[in-house]
């Protein structure tokens, strides 16, 4: 996959913090590119919503699965995931089910969490599982599914500078602890011979809502540093040594973009979309590797065998036998309920049915948004978990 900063082609800047996907909304019929995704109002999230469109002409639906259904379903959570499921979202109800519509708010992992825990959406999206305190606190059965891979990527902002720099992973746990100041610091130069760096002042940003990479970006540093791991540690939300908050991945996106010096950490289509560089990520292998979809699939191949059934995984540092794998991966779990009442049942048939679709189908074109494709062998494991989602008891999908 080529990694080359290009334009959206779904609009990509409609990944605004507080966006709401109602794909309703869309009217391209069978065949056609799809709008970029429409935020309350009817006004399209973002900065800038005009680019080219996504071709989705290679991708053929392969399963009769929700053809009939009619319903809106509702989420909330994970900003990360937001550019893949719009995509898959509008791609479903063009060519599959034309009476479906996701009504998806972008408001961060936390925030889906919450929602979720209270009940008052069909799914939740977070880029960290539910832990036991939360499932306890759900009161009822969860699962979480994991939909998609992508990477933590450093991005900044440092004018003049040509090229992608390097960060070892004690670097990066300096900028952040506060202890490396500037760009010109001993440590980065060592990283990056030759590359003549400017003695200009870094500018931490990180989230400031409760965030699954958040989680997965202070699961990689615990890992790889004993400083953080006794002084910060990791969480959704921690408490940060210095920066600057912003709110969701667009929010950091925009505090890096707009200020020389800056350093954030991001899924990576948004650094992408908005043509802002990457740095390489040491490994425990010690290669300095940049994060592609290669990379992050070797991080996830690393991963599954050591999967618990519950799917409760990160593929943040991976061994030195994966010598080329992305160290600071991540996924976003989709969160259901064990079982719904038999009121929902419109509403949950129509979402099991989507989530089979995009596990299978929706996998076929992850990477035209940046995003890893599930593994073969997990998705056998969610086909499992999805064929036990029921509704009064009742199971949503054909048992066969």
């Amino acid at each position: 996959m080529n990694l080359q900063r290009r334009p959206s082609g779904l609009g990509l800047a409609a990944v605004a913090v507080v966006a709401s996907l109602l794909v309703g909304a869309c009217s391209s019929g069978p065949g056609t590119s799809p709008a970029a995704p429409s935020g309350v109002g009817g006004q399209t999230s973002g900065p800038s919503a005009a680019g080219s469109m996504t071709d989705y002409s290679n991708v053929t639906p392969s399963t009769t699965l929700g053809k009939s259904d009619r319903a809106q379903v509702t989420g909330a959570g994970s900003t990360a995931i937001y550019p893949w499921l719009s995509a898959v979202a509008q791609f479903y109800k063009q060519q599959v089910a034309s009476g479906v519509s996701l009504n998806y708010q972008a408001i961060g992992s936390g925030g889906g969490i919450t929602q979720f825990t209270a009940k008052t959406v069909d799914f939740g999206a977070s880029d960290v599982y539910l832990s036991d305190a939360q499932e306890q606190t759900i009161g009822v059965p969860v699962f979480n599914v994991p939909m998609i891979h992508w990477a933590a990527a450093m991005t900044y902002n440092l004018p003049n500078v040509t090229g992608d720099l390097r960060f070892s992973p004690g670097t990066i746990a300096g900028i952040y602890l506060g202890t490396i100041t500037r760009w010109n610091d001993p440590a980065i130069v060592a990283d990056n011979p030759g590359v003549s760096l400017p003695d200009l002042g870094i500018t931490v940003t990180h989230r400031s809502d409760g965030s699954g990479t958040t989680y997965n970006f202070t699961a990689f540093l615990s890992g790889v540093s004993a400083n953080w791991k006794s002084q910060v540690g990791q969480g959704t939300s921690v408490k940060w040594p210095v920066g600057a908050g912003g709110k969701g991945s667009a929010g950091v996106t925009a505090l890096v973009k707009q200020t020389p010096g800056a350093i954030g950490y991001v899924e990576l289509s948004y650094a992408l979309q908005n043509n802002l560089p990457v740095g390489l990520v040491r490994n425990a292998a010690g290669n300095f590797i940049k994060p592609t979809l290669a990379s992050v699939t070797d991080a996830v191949t690393a991963a599954i065998p050591n999967a618990p059934a519950d799917l409760r995984f990160l593929i943040v540092n991976p061994p030195t036998s994966y010598p080329n794998a992305y160290p600071i991966g991540a996924s976003t779990w989709v969160l259901l309920y064990k079982d719904y009442p038999a009121s929902k049942a419109t509403e949950v048939k129509a979402m099991v049915d989507f989530l089979w679709w995009a596990i299978h189908d929706g996998q076929n074109y992850a990477a035209q948004v940046d995003y890893s494709r599930m593994a073969p062998d997990l998705v056998a494991k969610v086909e499992t978990v999805l064929k036990s989602v029921t509704v009064g008891g009742q199971p949503v999908l054909p048992q066969q």
